[in-house]
């Protein structure tokens, strides 16, 4: 197996360079405010190197407020697609914003970069659409194997927000968290901006909860807005089980915010940076000093989706069509790739084969705690 090292100058002699060779590089960046520092810094970086192949890398779309629109969204996807010297898109960054514009990319032949959406229908949702973090149908089975087996949590309550991201995630966590034996005792779905139906939903929940019995374990899939909420009425119900996050909630500013109501919570992480790798230490202290603040898993693969383009032109020359090429190389080659992320091989099906972590809140910083084991079928990318 074959690795690489984005980032690296790479000299190269493009075919057709000269007759070829753009004024520009475009690059469409679909991808919420957090994520979009990682993307500036990485092309404040490459073009301090001196572009691609010598050609200055443009940003295309940061003046894109994003947020979930359909109307708005396949707007941007058409605009991307229609736009000259872009070979690329990176994003989006939940998951009812990446299907929503899949169709049109594969449909207009732009390889597409997802960063940190994890529904399982966007494995395969087209030739020309990669992903770089694992699908749910890993993080799920994973995390429930975790809970029921390492933490020894039987009797679960689940609380998820009611689209592509939480339904999904819950589903494959219920799934076979019971198939290992454990018990779900409540399963609520409320919106990702809490109203007062939801609130009242989650409180009689919880009061249901306590006068049952305790409770080993709440698996929240859900964003920090609502998690906030729910975790205050948990303890505020008196409810002192343990709590358990999907990666949505691997977010600095949210375990900053109130430590003591987060101590202890454990938290599925993408992004665990070795202070050994000498590329994610340097990633880290330039973030740092770029933004004045520590990187999540979306600035940092966000970082990376940006270099990976610039290693498909580099391979493959300035169009869609060999950026593309350049990208089903690494998955036939069974290439390895190293980013500030962490190494990760793209699969058969489009989505990257990479490490899986739990993390622990204290003082308001996650802890590393376990690398997640990963079943055949899951690491290989398959349904559960």
């Amino acid at each position: 197996m074959k690795q690489i090292l984005v980032g690296i100058a790479v000299m190269l002699i493009l075919p057709n360079a000269c007759s070829l060779r753009p004024e520009r590089i475009r690059i469409g960046i679909a991808l919420s405010e957090p994520s979009v520092d990682g993307i500036r810094l990485a092309a404040r970086d490459i073009n301090a190197d001196g572009g691609i192949g010598g050609i200055p890398l443009e940003l295309v779309g940061l003046d894109w407020k994003v947020q979930f629109d359909a109307v708005e969204i396949l707007k941007w996807a058409s605009r991307f697609a229609h736009t000259q010297d872009l070979v690329a898109v990176i994003g989006h960054s939940d998951s009812a914003s990446t299907l929503c514009a899949a169709a049109l990319y594969n449909q207009e032949q732009v390889p597409q970069i997802v960063t940190i959406a994890t529904n399982p229908a966007i494995t395969n949702i087209g030739k020309w659409t990669y992903r770089l973090c694992p699908s749910d149908t890993v993080q799920g089975p994973a995390l429930a194997e975790y809970a029921v087996n390492d933490w020894g949590k039987k009797r679960i309550a689940l609380f998820y927000v009611n689209d592509d991201y939480g339904r999904a995630l819950a589903s494959l966590f219920e799934k076979h968290a019971r198939e290992i034996g454990g018990d779900i005792v409540a399963s609520i779905t409320y919106h990702n901006v809490l109203d007062s139906h939801d609130q009242e939903l989650i409180r009689s929940t919880l009061k249901r909860m306590k006068n049952e019995g305790e409770t080993d374990l709440i698996a929240l899939f859900q964003r920090a807005g609502p998690a906030n909420w729910t975790i205050r009425a948990i303890r505020e119900a008196g409810i002192s089980s343990a709590i358990l996050a999907g990666d949505s909630l691997a977010l600095p500013l949210f375990m900053e915010t109130d430590p003591p109501l987060k101590e202890g919570i454990r938290i599925a992480h993408f992004f665990a940076p070795d202070p050994d790798d000498r590329r994610a230490a340097e990633f880290v202290r330039k973030f740092k000093a770029y933004t004045g603040k520590d990187p999540d898993y979306g600035s940092a693969f966000a970082y990376d989706a940006l270099y990976l383009v610039r290693y498909a032109v580099l391979h493959g020359g300035y169009s869609r069509r060999g950026v593309k090429s350049s990208l089903d190389h690494l998955i036939s080659d069974g290439t390895q790739v190293k980013g500030v992320a962490g190494s990760y091989a793209l699969g058969a099906d489009h989505d990257a084969r990479r490490a899986l972590y739990v993390a622990e809140v204290h003082n308001g910083h996650g802890l590393l705690l376990k690398t997640l084991r990963l079943s055949s079928a899951q690491s290989a990318g398959q349904c559960p």
